[in-house]
């Protein structure tokens, strides 16, 4: 196997090609130095996913956003997720999630939009250019709209 299959982006960046049949793509949201805490949250490349065909976010990707919501409005509550997570008590952990659903939402909104935006800057940087110059800016960009559509259906099943 060459790597993850959920994810064309690791295959692309590791070995230079595109796997458009994956089901899924990272959901950008890079964390430089991840806690211990985030990662048991589910921060890695491999589970938090957008789904190409769906839209659908993965629940890892909830996790993590929320968890650093209240690391900076309600440490409390962010204890009360972790421990929640941690002890598999779905219940409270989905009332958490209820609770602050609208502040969650809005920063994966954010996320979507700027990440759509910054793939439309560099759409317009790569137009024109000569592909003998740059032989890999065509795949180059086929990756990018791989992960531009997978986003627009993201952002149109967040829009509901």
């Amino acid at each position: 196997s060459y790597g993850d299959p959920t994810n064309p982006s690791a295959l692309f960046a590791k070995y230079g090609f595109l796997d458009e049949s994956s089901p899924a793509t990272f959901c950008k949201i890079m964390i430089k130095r991840p806690s211990k805490e985030l990662v048991d949250m589910g921060y890695d490349h491999s589970r938090m996913l957008f789904y190409k065909d769906t839209g659908e976010v993965s629940p890892e990707v909830y996790d993590v956003l929320l968890f650093q919501i209240l690391r900076e409005t309600n440490p409390t509550d962010m204890q009360r997720l972790y421990e929640a997570h941690m002890r598999g008590d779905m219940t409270t952990k989905q009332a958490i999630h209820q609770q602050y659903y609208p502040q969650t939402t809005a920063a994966l909104v954010k996320h979507v939009n700027s990440f759509l935006n910054d793939l439309n800057t560099l759409k317009s940087k790569g137009v024109g250019k000569d592909p003998a110059e740059h032989p890999r800016l065509p795949l180059i960009m086929a990756h990018n709209e791989f992960v531009r559509q997978t986003f627009e259906r993201v952002s149109q099943g967040l829009n509901l």
